[in-house]
């Protein structure tokens, strides 16, 4: 499963659940960290933002290259 999004055109979003391997891959950021559950830590030193991709104060549509941390 997953989803296209129309502010980031040929870009496709996956959930790591839908991936024979998730291993394979290493996230580089999280979104919407405010609206995760309470129960949820997340402890690593990935950056964290607020709200969506749209409203990251860097462009993340460039997965490959980890945001800059102002």
């Amino acid at each position: 499963m997953g989803f296209e999004a129309d502010h980031y055109p040929g870009g496709m979003h996956l959930y790591a659940a839908t991936l024979e391997d998730p291993s394979d891959f290493e996230p580089t950021f999280h979104v919407n960290y405010e609206s995760k559950l309470p129960w949820l830590q997340i402890t690593d030193d990935l950056p964290k933002y607020e709200g969506t991709l749209l409203q990251a104060p860097d462009d993340l549509r460039n997965y490959d290259t980890p945001p800059s941390k102002t």
